[in-house]
């Protein structure tokens, strides 16, 4: 009954290392993924940073769009007048 004993207890010793090892071996594997993704995304911060950039390069296209449609509108404007001015019967 010992030796059943000592048997069963250097089997189950050896099983419980084993896990140890594969537990350590899957932790490395997950810290070594966690990085691989951190180094593909963005911080917080850098993101931030690069969306006020975008709204920044966005709120410059914005004014040059306006300015230019007010310009074009104006020039529709005066060649409507110079139109109504030769030909009055110009809606």
């Amino acid at each position: 009954m010992i030796a059943a004993l000592l048997g069963w207890g250097g089997f189950a010793w050896k099983k419980a290392e084993d896990a140890m090892l594969a537990a350590r071996a899957a932790a490395d594997q997950v810290d070594r993924v966690e990085l691989k993704m951190a180094e593909k995304y963005l911080t917080k911060q850098e993101f931030e940073i690069t969306m006020e950039r975008l709204f920044g390069t966005l709120a410059r296209f914005e004014e040059k769009l306006d300015y230019h449609v007010h310009e074009q509108d104006q020039s529709i404007k005066r060649l409507k007048r110079k139109l109504q001015d030769k030909d009055p019967n110009f809606n």
